[in-house]
């Protein structure tokens, strides 16, 4: 996706959005300095799960 190499592009989408909701492979993500420091924190905050977490909840 387009967003994922451009950070204002990501920054503008977070910042406007009514809720915030972030698919994708964690492993590869933290990979990028930006991503990896975003889902340090929203990990921090307990705002991460998993697929399976998500699936046996619903």
């Amino acid at each position: 996706m387009g967003f994922l190499s451009n950070i204002r592009r990501m920054n503008v989408g977070m910042t406007r959005a009514r809720r915030k909701l972030l698919v994708g492979d964690s492993s590869t993500l933290c990979r990028h300095s930006f991503f990896g420091e975003l889902l340090a924190y929203v990990k921090g905050v307990g705002g991460f799960r998993t697929a399976n977490e998500v699936a046996i909840e619903a």
